[in-house]
């Protein structure tokens, strides 16, 4: 076989595997709000720009969230990252989780590793300014300093 066939022979197959995998299916949802963050509108802009596709039920889905392999790791990782934090679920967890949360937050916030860097990758606009950092760690810290009147 010469190298220019098998080099054919090769890209047909890679062609063939990777329509094959856009046969399994991944689930894209957004379910519905349970309860949403009530956050000054500073915050909430900010939040809603860079956390939300990953961090609510609010996720912006892109075109490539629909090809395989991509959208394996996309729908991975917001459903990891609506497990650690999700402010469309914000108002059904308990005063305890939500202060975890919060430190969570801040950890995150201070070691610059929200919003990951894939993410800032394909969404330049998800990118933090050292602005929004300090807006957002002042945030955490007068939420986190509050004393909680809830019974939850």
């Amino acid at each position: 076989m010469t190298l220019k066939k098998l080099a054919w022979v090769a890209a047909l197959g890679v062609s063939v595997v990777l329509l094959a995998v856009q046969l399994v299916l991944v689930n894209r949802t957004n379910p519905p709000s349970l309860g949403t963050l009530a956050a000054p509108p500073q915050i909430d802009a900010t939040l809603k720009r860079a956390c939300y596709d990953c961090h609510s039920n609010e996720t912006r889905w892109p075109w490539y969230s629909r090809v395989a392999p991509l959208s394996w790791f996309i729908v991975h990782d917001v459903t990891l990252g609506r497990k650690e934090v999700n402010f469309s679920e914000w108002g059904i967890y308990y005063s305890a989780t939500r202060r975890r949360k919060l430190e969570w937050m801040g950890r995150a916030l201070r070691e610059e590793n929200m919003p990951p860097w894939s993410y800032r990758l394909s969404h330049p606009g998800g990118r933090l300014t050292e602005a929004d950092r300090a807006a957002l760690q002042r945030w955490i810290e007068s939420a986190l300093a509050t004393p909680s009147t809830e019974n939850k």
